[in-house]
This record gives structure tokens, C-alpha cells and sequence, in this order.
């Protein structure tokens, strides 16, 4: 069942949120242009960093160990070992793993929301929203608190188990071993298939607690096809021991972070079995995506904060409904433009710091196209 709700909110309101949301809106351009100035920064040193790290990494065996590599950043592959078995004894799940991850969620309601506003004659605003609620599972306890309809949709405030991540120790490569740091980056999760055995090793009074039914354990479940509110159910993930590629600076039989003449270190781990060329593009490519994530934030930020800043014009000119709206779209294209123009300065500066031969090449490929429109432009003019 949903639930409709119409608010109205005067001119004079609307105002006055307007010109308080000029301080946040100069706060987000504070915030995205220092955002976007290190992120340029953070770029240019983790690429240096890999750079001489690609240009200084040996390829080594994995099944022996050099002592003339002592304190050079090495790369090998080979089978991973470990004597560990990962055991979560809240479920008697247990394996042979490199690391163990269980992830728990809880049937909640989910409240969803539709808003409509309506500007009426002399700036005032007709705000209609439509609650509706279904139930689902979530791995986060959703706070019904605020919901709209709190009464009748109580979630749980909290959860009978966590989620909870295992990593094993004791992990060996041939001649090296790997820290529990190094394997805690060690990504490529795939489902752990569960077995009934694995719960009949729990205690008599937990086991009527639980039911396996696929690779899920729901616990306090009378119905799994019928799930109700604060149900619990639990998955796991594992990654078993297999070949694994390494870079890293070798320490003794142990693999630690090299530090770069920046400042920066190095320390990779991925599953299969990889060259250092391709571990180091794949770095180098992952830098290169979370440089532009960074700036479209930063960009972002800085355009709502100037929406913010100039949002106070359409407001004061929504009077004339029709009037308001036609400054809203140039407002718009203003924060656009002005949102160009600084993130634009703003990332040309930091070029100046971190980069400043390839920025003084661009400005220098610039200044070169100025002369040339210039002077085209003149014998245009000649010719005339």
C-alpha cells in the first residue's frame, strides 16, 4: 500500500533555503577544486612511482631465493601454500583457503519515494510524495526510524552476526613467504559450496536454529520461501590456494613494500599466473580510471556547488512560475560553463605543479595554434 503526502512551502521558505545553501554551495567549490588539485597530483606520483618500479622489478623463481635480490623489488609466480584452515566456528564452515569472507543480510523493509513539485502563482511550491514499502534482503540494517510510515515498518536496529572476513597466515610461495598484508589484497572471491555436514558439526541446539537450502544458511527461518522481517541468511566466498603472481621487495624470505624515490611503494598481488609487464599495466591502468572518477567527483561537486551559489535567482524570479523556470535552464548553463572553466584552471595548475614540462608542451602547442590563426587571419584580411 503507498502512501501519498502533499507539502507546500511558501516563497519566503524557499528563499531562505536558497540563501543558505550559498555558503554550502561555496564550501563544495572549496572542496572540489582541492579535491581535483590532488588528484592530479596523486596521479602524476603514483604513475612516476610505477615507472621506476617497471624499470627496476627483476623476475625471479619463485622456488629459490637470491640474496644478491636483497632489498630489490622482484616479481615472481608460483603455487601458494598454506598449512591454515579458515574456520568460522559460528557455522562450523571451514577450508583450506588463502582467505574466507561471509557475508550476512537480514530481511528489512525498503521504503521508496516519489516526489512531484508543482510552482505555484507567487513562488510558493506544492511538494506531492508517494511512499510505497516492499521487503528484501540487505546486507546493511536499513533504519526505519525515519521512515514515513515508522509505525507500521519496524526493521531490526541490529544483527545477531557480522560479517566477517578470514585470512590465512603462514602463506608461502616457494622460497618466500607472503604477509598476511599482501594477502589481504588479494582479490578474486568465488562462492564456497556449503555442505550439510559442515552444519551438523554444531552443537544440537544451533543446528535447530539453522537450515541450509542451496549455498545460503538462513538462521530462524520457519519458511525460506516465506522470509519475515528481521530473517537472517548467510553466504561465503573463498579464495582456495593457487598460483598467484607477486611484486614486491624481497626482505629476508619475506616480501615487503618498496618505496620509490617519491615516496610511494609498491606492493602487488594478483591470482594466476602474470607477467611484471602486464601486473604493471594493469596498475597503471587502474590509476589512469581513478583519475577520472576523482575528476568527474571533483567536477560534479563543484557544479552543484555553483547551482547552489546561483540557485537563489530562479527562486527570487519564480514569482512568475514560467519566469523562474526560464532562469533555472540559464543558471544551468552558467554552473556548466563556469564548472568547465575553473575545473579546467583548476587541473591546468596542478600540471604546473606536478607536470610542468608536459603543461608548458601543451601551452606551448597552444601559444604555436594562436600564431598560426593570427597570421591566417591577416593574409584573410590582405586578400579582402
Amino acid at each position: 500500500m503507498a502512501t501519498t503526502v502533499t507539502t507546500s512551502t511558501s516563497w519566503f521558505s524557499r528563499l531562505g533555503s536558497s540563501v543558505k545553501n550559498v555558503f554550502f554551495g561555496f564550501l563544495l567549490i572549496s572542496i572540489s577544486v582541492i579535491l581535483l588539485f590532488w588528484n592530479e597530483g596523486r596521479t602524476a606520483n603514483t604513475y612516476q612511482s610505477l615507472k621506476e618500479g617497471a624499470s627496476l622489478v627483476v623476475s625471479v623463481s619463485s622456488e629459490t631465493r637470491n640474496e644478491a635480490n636483497e632489498g630489490k623489488l622482484i616479481h615472481f609466480s608460483g603455487l601458494a601454500r598454506t598449512p591454515s584452515i579458515l574456520t568460522d566456528i559460528d557455522f562450523g564452515v571451514s577450508s583450506s583457503a588463502l582467505k574466507l569472507r561471509r557475508t550476512v543480510e537480514m530481511y528489512q523493509w525498503i521504503e521508496q519515494s516519489d516526489s512531484k513539485t508543482v510552482e505555484k502563482l507567487g513562488g510558493g511550491t506544492d511538494t506531492t510524495t508517494t511512499y510505497t514499502y516492499k521487503k528484501d534482503w540487505s546486507n546493511s540494517i536499513v533504519d526505519s526510524s525515519d521512515f514515513k510510515e515508522a509505525e507500521t515498518h519496524q526493521n531490526p536496529t541490529s544483527r545477531k552476526y557480522e560479517d566477517k572476513e578470514l585470512v590465512a597466515q603462514n602463506v608461502s610461495v616457494g622460497a618466500y613467504t607472503l604477509s598476511e598484508d599482501l594477502i589481504k589484497n588479494l582479490s578474486g572471491y568465488l562462492p564456497l559450496t556449503l555442505t550439510q555436514e559442515m552444519l551438523n558439526a554444531l552443537p544440537y541446539a544451533k543446528q535447530q536454529e539453522l537450515e541450509l537450502v542451496g549455498s545460503m544458511i538462513y538462521s530462524q527461518t520457519n519458511d525460506t520461501s516465506m522470509p519475515e522481517i528481521g530473517n537472517t541468511r548467510i553466504r561465503y566466498e573463498i579464495i582456495v590456494p593457487q598460483t598467484v603472481s607477486v611484486i614486491a621487495k624481497q626482505t629476508g624470505d619475506t616480501l615487503m613494500p618498496f618505496i620509490t624515490k617519491n615516496g610511494r611503494t609498491i606492493s602487488m598481488i594478483q591470482l594466476g599466473d602474470r607477467s611484471a609487464a602486464e601486473m604493471f599495466a594493469g596498475a597503471v591502468a587502474t590509476n589512469k580510471t581513478a583519475t577520472w572518477l576523482l575528476r568527474g567527483l571533483g567536477t560534479l561537486l563543484m557544479y552543484i556547488g555553483f547551482m547552489m551559489i546561483l540557485g537563489v535567482l530562479p527562486i527570487i524570479a519564480s514569482v512568475i512560475p514560467f519566469v523562474g523556470r526560464m532562469i533555472g535552464a540559464g543558471t544551468s548553463i552558467v554552473s556548466f560553463g563556469l564548472t568547465v572553466i575553473i575545473s579546467s584552471i583548476t587541473i591546468a595548475m596542478a600540471w604546473l605543479v606536478y607536470r610542468p614540462f608536459v603543461s608548458l608542451l601543451i601551452l606551448g602547442f597552444g601559444a604555436l595554434g594562436v600564431i598560426l590563426l593570427s597570421k591566417i587571419a591577416k593574409k584573410s584580411s590582405h586578400a579582402y
